[in-house]
Formats: structure tokens, C-alpha cells, sequence
């Protein structure tokens, strides 16, 4: 018996030393690695996993954002369709049609475009660029038609229906045209216009050059590209 008990306890010293030796340090002395290695992956796994619920954390509240700004988009979109229905309907039963002069018609023949048109810059609704197109089309015909070429709103129809084409509808070649033909076509007339300080068409025609000057360079670097 008290072999056995000295049997048992020299293994249970053993065993408690061995315990004792096989430490974080002495394991990795006795696999051959460079001391800190396991020290430093259990570390750098719980930050990664703090960083990784942190990351959760921010991407739900991010999630909450978004869908908090997509709540407030629909909502000023919502309205800004409601002015535009309201100006249309007033433009229609009201303005337009007692209209005595050209340049008032094509006036509000501008502005009723230019609300489809604003709408479309928020909206991705090909019905709205068909609407704001096809008013374009029409101011744009009368105005050819029925103003002269110094005329301020002719000239503002023009840089509208310009861009429109160049900014909204993405035909940049046509909002480039458009500009171009009333610039050329109103710089014939420019002694005219400053000597009657005609300072709304000026600026407009400011604005033509200005506009022609970047897309230009704008569809240079597309073409380069």
C-alpha cells in the first residue's frame, strides 16, 4: 500500500509539474515559436472581434440613417410633384390661354417645361422626360417662329431647352447645338443689345458662352477617354 501511495504521489508531483511547466511561454519554447505568439493572436482576435461589433453597430445605425433620409427624399418629392401639378393646372386654366402677346406664351410655355424638368432631376419617371421634352419642343418652336433673336426670352428658352438636353436627358450633343445656334445667332446682334442695355439678354448670353466653354471642354475629355 505505501508503495502504491508513493507510486501515486510522485505522479501526482509530476503531473502537477508538468502542469506547471506547460505554460503559454513554455509551449511555445517547446513548438519553436517566437515568444508573444499566442499571447499576441488572442489579442489581436479580440480587437478584431470589438471592431467587428463596433462595425455592427455603426452599419445599424448607419442603416437607421439611411432609411430616415429616404423617408425625408420621398417626402420633399412628394411635394415638389404637388407644386408642379399646381403651377401646370394654374399655367392651363388660368395664364396661358389669355395670353396677348407671343413672348408671354412662350413664357409660360418655358415654364411649364421647366417644372417637368425639375422633376425629372429627381425623379427617374421616363413619362416625365417625355412631358418636359415635348413642352421644350413646343416653346422652342414658337419662340423660332414668333421672336426675334435678341429677345430675352427666347434666348433664356434656349439655355433651358439646352440644358435639358445636355444635363437631363443626356443628350449632350443637342443641348451643345441648341446653345450654339442662339449664341452665334445672338452675338450678330450684340451692338444692338448693348446699345439698348438689354442686361437680361447680355446675361443670358454670358451664361450660353460660359456653358459652351465647359462642355466643350467636358466632351473633349469624354471623346478622349
Amino acid at each position: 500500500m505505501e508503495r502504491k501511495v508513493q507510486h501515486y504521489t510522485g505522479e501526482g508531483k509530476m503531473a502537477r509539474k508538468i502542469r506547471s511547466d506547460i505554460t503559454v511561454g513554455s509551449l511555445e519554447k517547446k513548438l519553436g515559436v517566437s515568444p508573444g505568439t499566442f499571447r499576441n493572436k488572442n489579442g489581436r482576435d479580440t480587437r478584431s472581434d470589438k471592431k467587428l461589433g463596433t462595425l455592427r453597430k455603426e452599419a445599424k445605425k448607419k442603416s437607421k440613417q439611411v432609411i430616415y433620409i429616404q423617408e425625408i427624399k420621398n417626402h420633399i418629392e412628394k411635394e415638389i410633384r404637388t407644386i408642379v401639378e399646381n403651377v401646370q393646372n394654374l399655367i392651363d386654366k388660368y395664364l396661358i390661354n389669355n395670353c396677348e402677346d407671343n413672348e408671354s406664351k412662350v413664357f409660360y410655355m418655358r415654364l411649364k417645361a421647366d417644372h417637368y424638368r425639375y422633376l425629372c432631376e429627381i425623379s427617374k419617371d421616363k413619362d416625365l422626360l417625355e412631358k418636359a421634352e415635348k413642352k421644350y419642343k413646343e416653346a422652342y418652336n414658337k419662340a423660332m417662329k414668333d421672336l426675334p433673336y435678341i429677345n430675352s426670352e427666347r434666348i433664356g428658352l434656349c439655355l433651358n431647352f439646352a440644358l435639358f438636353n445636355y444635363e437631363v436627358k443626356g443628350d449632350k450633343k443637342e443641348g451643345y447645338r441648341i446653345a450654339k445656334n442662339c449664341f452665334e445667332e445672338s452675338m450678330k446682334y450684340l451692338e444692338e443689345l448693348e446699345k439698348f442695355k438689354s442686361k437680361d439678354a447680355l446675361m443670358l448670353i454670358q451664361l450660353l458662352k460660359e456653358n459652351l466653354i465647359f462642355w466643350s471642354s467636358e466632351m473633349n475629355e469624354d471623346e478622349q477617354n
